[in-house]
């Protein structure tokens, strides 16, 4: 195991807000090419915050490879989502690093939920949580020679609120993202924590995202996971995910004098069942631009799943994050990312 310290200097008010929502040195280790991988920790310090991480790395890492940020939800830390979500088996097989980000000190105060649910206020390019994982993720880039066209967040519950951020605040570092049991961007947890009150109109979020990516503007690839039973995020809400991208990334194609917008209806619809025991049955809706060869959005809808990550770990210490009836999200995230590479306008699809 490694252990990196970097410090910054973004800025993040002293939010605090107690909701209630489901939820250093070592020595240094290497792997070679025959091996599983490792696991390399850091910290990042930013004013008074201290926010820590941790980095798969396959043994077999390709020169330039993809990374992908995963960034978990209330309740738990990096680590556990770590184990629960089982994307490092993906990551081998892809040969791309996974960076699992986690909250500072301060975050325990507020139930180790990131801002973009509690206090989407706070956040920016430069400010809060969302600026302290962009920097986390330019480290890892640096570190790890990481294709800087392929680089993706993906977040469960607080962290998809903080994903859909990223999304909008950068376009330019993020190839594409992935929201699982979260919410529009800026939505926050009114509105979308409990019942569903769509206090603001999904156009109005969608031109906030617009107005958010600035100069860095492009069209956003998006794919969404939610189950259809969740009681703590609504799906309403995971429904909206999608329709504020599709309406955020129609004003970027306008912007661009492109006449070809994304349909407000799926272009394909596939059902399936999990290959696990006792699978859940599943619907994948996907929406694709004129003349690309793979979705801009998707969203994969568990029937009769709560507020847990799908397909994940099924060993018992996981079982407070992970439904592992469900589809496996981890694979279907990536197999979403790996075609997609960052463009100055959108994304080309591999």
């Amino acid at each position: 195991m490694r252990v990196f310290d970097h410090r910054g200097t973004i800025r993040l008010p002293l939010v605090v807000l107690l909701i209630g929502l489901l939820i250093a040195t070592a020595s240094p280790s290497t792997a070679g090419p025959d091996e599983p991988g490792r696991v390399d920790t850091g910290i990042y310090t930013s004013g008074v915050l201290t926010y820590s991480y941790e980095a798969f790395v396959p043994g077999d890492l390709p020169e330039n490879p993809a990374l992908v940020v995963m960034i978990h939800g209330c309740k738990t830390t990096a680590e556990q989502q770590h184990r629960a979500n089982l994307l490092d088996p993906i990551a081998r097989g892809g040969g791309f690093v996974v960076l699992y980000v986690d909250g500072s000190p301060f975050h325990l105060l507020q139930q180790r939920c990131w801002s973009g649910l509690l206090a989407p206020a706070v956040e920016s390019r430069a400010s809060g949580d969302a600026a302290a994982i962009a920097a986390m993720t330019r480290l890892a880039i640096e570190r790890y020679h990481v294709d800087s066209d392929r680089v993706y967040a993906l977040g469960m519950s607080s962290g998809a609120y903080e994903t859909t951020l990223l999304g909008a605040y950068f376009p330019d570092l993020f190839a594409a993202i992935g929201v699982h049991s979260g919410a529009a961007f800026d939505h926050g947890a009114l509105g979308c924590v409990g019942p569903y009150l769509p206090t603001v109109s999904t156009g109005q979020l969608a031109a906030q995202a617009f107005s958010a990516e600035r100069q860095h503007r492009r069209v956003l690839p998006v794919i969404g996971f939610h189950g259809d039973a969740d009681p703590a995020v609504p799906y309403e809400c995971g429904r909206e995910v999608i329709e504020q991208w599709r309406q955020t990334d129609n004003l970027v194609l306008t912007a661009q004098a492109d006449p070809h917008g994304i349909p407000p209806q799926p272009t394909g619809i596939t059902d399936g069942v999990a290959d696990r025991p006792e699978g859940l049955s599943y619907t994948v809706e996907s929406w694709q631009q004129h003349e690309t060869n793979c979705p801009t959005l998707q969203l994969w809808t568990i029937h009769g799943m709560a507020h847990y990550w799908s397909g994940g770990s099924a060993d018992p210490d996981s079982a407070e994050f992970t439904d592992a009836r469900g589809p496996n999200a981890s694979r279907a995230a990536w197999e979403f990312f790996s075609r997609i590479h960052r463009t100055d306008m959108g994304f080309r699809c591999a």
